[in-house]
């Protein structure tokens, strides 16, 4: 069963396309019009950069992608791990 968690109002969105080399991210802010696009690739490094500029946001952050083969799994856990 799913459980159901509205999106806080006022919160970050990121929306990542996973790949097995590199990662496309797009992140809408809620008070902009536009949205910042970055690659992420499938580095340690990388990920910690990413993670870093995320955890920088004064306002939740909702992140969302689709589970793709293996390709997602490093890059869910580090997510998950620095919460």
């Amino acid at each position: 069963m799913t459980n159901f968690h509205p999106t806080p109002s006022g919160a970050v969105l990121v929306a990542i396309d996973i790949a097995k080399v590199r990662n496309e991210v797009l992140i809408e802010f809620p008070d902009r019009k536009r949205r910042k696009r970055l690659s992420v690739l499938n580095t340690r490094d990388d990920h910690d950069r990413l993670i870093a500029q995320l955890g920088a946001f004064e306002c939740p952050v909702m992140v969302g992608f689709e589970a793709t083969g293996n390709y997602h799994r490093a890059i869910a856990w580090r997510l998950d791990s620095s919460t």
